[in-house]
């Protein structure tokens, strides 16, 4: 079986290096590009034909979209995106691309990606492809004519940040983007300088103050019931009242969670 080959595009050079050193000695990849910016990246693509391509987002002059977009579609590889800017773009590739690597990332994390693209590689999903390019960049072009020009530059959402859109939250934990419908969380709970957010049966620790997490959340569906304490009413099975003015608050799934007597009103307004 022929080796995938594979290009690599970032004006960083540790970033190049980085990822080429992690590569290297995989017998199922062959190096057969590295470029420093877009320019580069568009000329190479042409003439190399790459199977693979790691494609830094943000770059001087002709970003990755870009560079997409300046090529064929028959020329266009399978895709991991490297980024550590535009968090509007990670949501157009967290569900279009084959996969993306928000920097820094770890071993294990670049180990993943690589293990996904070489199965799409192998796979010759071509037709995928050339649907899943299409979607990035078309979705990139509306997310561009809906967002004021300064979030090009914006910073990617630092650790713990949580972003609302389309009824999603998009926040990052333990190095990776994660996505949640409103409607998958059950409660979220204080932790000192984190929350833990629990959504069915998974729970995620996110660097984030409970305020913060809460404005980011449906008032009339998200109510605080504890200093502690943020509970989905969606969620909510039956309010008992319990000793001292306070009450406790059953979900579906049999948690209990105390309401202290500075929310009850808050809460009594919902029910």
């Amino acid at each position: 079986m022929n080796p995938i080959k594979t290009m690599i595009v970032d004006d960083e050079i540790l970033a190049r290096e980085n990822i080429e050193a992690l590569i290297q000695d995989d017998p199922d990849v062959s190096i057969v590009g590295r470029c420093t910016n877009g320019e580069q990246a568009v000329e190479a693509l042409r003439r190399q034909k790459p199977d693979l391509l790691f494609l830094d987002v943000q770059m001087p002059g002709c970003d990755g979209f870009e560079v997409l977009a300046r090529v064929r579609p028959d020329e266009r590889p399978h895709v991991v995106f490297i980024t550590a800017y535009d968090q509007y773009a990670i949501r157009a590739f967290e569900v279009n691309a084959v996969d993306y690597l928000l920097k820094p990332f770890s071993r294990q994390r670049f180990a993943a990606a690589l293990a996904r693209a070489k199965t799409a590689v192998r796979g010759q999903q071509q037709g995928r492809l050339k649907e899943r390019m299409d979607a990035i960049l078309n979705t990139l072009q509306e997310m561009r004519g809906t967002l004021p020009a300064t979030d090009s530059a914006r910073p990617a959402v630092p650790e713990g940040e949580a972003s609302g859109w389309s009824g999603r939250l998009l926040f990052r934990s333990d190095g990776e983007i994660h996505v949640l419908s409103p409607e998958e969380i059950r409660w979220i709970e204080s932790e000192g300088d984190y929350v833990k957010v629990h959504a069915g049966p998974k729970t995620k620790l996110v660097r984030m103050a409970l305020v913060r997490i809460l404005k980011k959340l449906d008032p009339a569906q998200f109510v605080r019931v504890h200093r502690s304490t943020i509970v989905n009413l969606g969620h909510v099975r039956k309010v008992s009242p319990a000793l001292y003015g306070e009450y406790t608050v059953e979900l579906a799934d049999g948690t209990k969670l105390k309401v202290s007597r500075t929310y009850v009103h808050a809460l009594k307004a919902f029910l």
